[in-house]
């Protein structure tokens, strides 16, 4: 990847920034005025790099909406014996049930009238569908989806006047300029995540909570009921969140009010000038369909490299990116371009990311990967291969499988196979290492050291 050099030269970055800014946004749509910028634009700035759609979104024609989603029934994504056909992240859930979860429940994004950036050319969004048992005690699964853009193009700070605010609104006026030629960055990450709940083995779902982060607030949760709900095929499956994107940032909101009311104190706290001005502006722009996820963009899980789709954005134009790496983001790689600040990484977006940080929705102990971490008995949790004796067992009793490799030196950990999954009756595997752990409902497995730490 080549971050160096120039596309446009950075002074008429800064330019066309500020000009957009001053004379194409709100108050400052006067025709005289915007003739001349356009004459004025013309003459500083060379014609603008274009690259080939991601081709996974498409703008959107419909705007009926409802306030509450449709529950999905999906009566054919397991096989006849409830095991997954193909699953290769070996997280439990198929890779079709993966694909299915993540295009029913893929947002549309509405974008600023004044957004910069060519997002329907740009924007490719990446997912992850891990399973999670909710704190509620729900079963079901975290779609995680980052977005990438080229760009982060600043905030708008001056987007109105209050006799109520004035102190506030001066403050954003002055301060709007400076935005745009210091805040703004190379490349631009986005992260929201959704908890689909399920019921009768995957046969029913329904999005349960959203989670929330942008800039540089916590992660929060809201129950799903905040947002307004599409559908995209011409039917009545509204499962399809409405999310609002706000002008150049890209932060994401529930409501076009929430985005226009947003305030932040990281200005104060960065600059110490005491004012909290508003700094987002939403709708008005481009409607965005998530309507195509190729596979390929599906990141996987952490559970070994193979199981890591580190070549997720192959092919694409910000090829060369390992999404599972936390290093900077400085958006595409497909020409050269001055980058004096970077995106930040994006390795701690996903379930189970070693750089996730402990408020990440799947950092707590309920996340599939941490069920009964440590513990002897892992219950739903699978290890695979390594198997040096396979033991037919009479009647369902993973103690006994849990003992028998106790009292063998050479077993280094078991997988207890539930009656129905493998064979009519129980079995039990003795593996010589210690293979990851991954969910899957057929089983139970262990450590050997665990079991004996604990005293069973």
């Amino acid at each position: 990847m080549n971050h160096s050099g120039f596309l446009n030269s950075k002074m008429s970055e800064t330019i066309y920034h500020l000009l957009q800014k001053l004379f194409f946004s709100g108050k400052n749509r006067g025709r005289g005025i915007r003739f001349a910028s356009v004459l004025l634009l013309v003459a500083i700035l060379p014609g603008n790099v274009q690259g080939a759609a991601p081709f996974q979104t498409k703008i959107s024609s419909t705007t009926e909406e409802y306030s509450r989603q449709t529950r999905i029934t999906n009566p054919h994504l397991l096989s006849p014996n409830g095991q997954a056909q193909s699953d290769r992240d070996r997280d439990g859930l198929s890779d079709d049930l993966e694909y299915y979860l993540a295009t029913t429940y893929a947002p549309v994004l509405i974008f600023d009238e004044d957004e910069q950036e060519n997002v329907s050319q740009t924007l490719i969004p990446l997912y992850q569908v891990s399973p999670l048992r909710h704190y509620s005690g729900q079963d079901g699964a975290m779609l995680v989806f980052t977005f990438l853009y080229d760009n982060d193009n600043g905030a708008d700070l001056d987007q109105e006047w209050s006799i109520f605010n004035m102190f506030d609104d001066a403050c954003s006026l002055i301060m709007d300029p400076f935005d745009q030629m210091t805040g703004t960055h190379c490349g631009d990450t986005e992260s929201i995540y959704f908890f689909i709940g399920q019921w009768d083995n995957w046969q029913t779902t329904h999005l349960n909570s959203i989670y929330w982060k942008r800039h540089y607030d916590p992660i929060y949760e809201t129950s799903a009921e905040v947002v307004a709900y599409r559908d995209f095929s011409g039917g009545t499956n509204y499962t399809h969140p409405v999310i609002y994107v706000s002008e150049d940032k890209h932060g994401m909101y529930p409501s076009h009010d929430e985005c226009e009311d947003y305030e932040t104190h990281v200005i104060q706290d960065e600059t110490y000038i005491p004012c909290t001005p508003k700094m987002e502006d939403c709708s008005g722009g481009v409607q965005l369909q998530i309507t195509n996820l190729p596979p390929q963009w599906n990141v996987g899980e952490s559970i070994s490299e193979s199981t890591m789709n580190t070549t997720a954005l192959e092919g694409t134009h910000y090829q060369g990116y390992n999404p599972w790496e936390n290093i900077e983001f400085a958006g595409r790689t497909d020409y050269e371009k001055l980058c004096t600040a970077l995106g930040g990484g994006l390795g701690g977006k996903w379930c189970g990311s070693p750089f996730a940080g402990e408020g990440h929705p799947c950092s707590g102990s309920n996340w599939w990967g941490k069920v009964n971490q440590g513990s002897c008995m892992n219950y739903n949790m699978d290890r695979f291969g390594s198997d040096y004796r396979m033991i037919e067992m009479s009647g369902p009793d993973p103690d006994f499988c849990r003992q028998a490799c106790e009292e063998d030196p050479a077993c280094v950990s078991f997988s207890y196979v539930r009656p129905g999954f493998q064979v009519a009756n129980a079995r039990c595997y003795l593996k010589n290492s210690a293979p990851p752990s991954y969910f899957n409902e057929c089983c139970v497995s262990g450590l050997r050291d665990d079991c004996l730490d604990s005293g069973n």
